[in-house]
C-alpha cells in the first residue's frame, strides 16, 4: 500500500511524493490521523501496525514568491483556497 501526498493548490491529479506505508499487499489501511500542529502523518492497518509519516522539508517549502506580484497571505487567503476546491468537487457530484 502507498500513501500519495497531493498539493491541491498546484495540481490536484498529480501526487507530490509517494511513500510505502503497508508492508505486505495484504494489509488494509484502517485509520489515518493528521498532527494539527507539525506536517505528520499516522496511519495504522487491519493488523494494528502503525506507522509515522513526516512530510520531507522540500516538500513544506512555499513556492517563491515572483517578481512584482504581490503574494497574499493569511488563513483568509487559504479558506478561500479551500472553498474554491469544494465548489469544484461538489459542482462534479451535482452533474453526475
Amino acid at each position: 500500500m502507498l500513501a500519495h501526498v497531493f498539493d491541491l493548490a498546484i495540481n490536484k491529479y498529480e501526487a507530490i511524493c509517494n511513500q510505502p506505508v503497508a508492508a505486505k499487499k495484504k494489509n488494509k489501511i484502517t485509520h489515518v490521523q493528521f498532527n494539527p500542529i507539525h506536517p505528520i502523518i499516522i496511519v495504522g492497518d487491519d493488523r494494528g501496525h502503525i506507522i509515522c509519516l513526516k512530510l520531507s522539508p522540500n516538500l513544506r517549502k512555499m513556492p517563491k514568491e515572483k517578481k512584482g506580484q504581490e503574494v497574499q497571505k493569511g488563513p483568509a487567503v487559504e479558506i478561500a483556497k479551500l472553498d474554491k476546491l469544494l465548489n469544484l468537487v461538489r459542482e462534479v457530484k451535482t452533474k453526475t
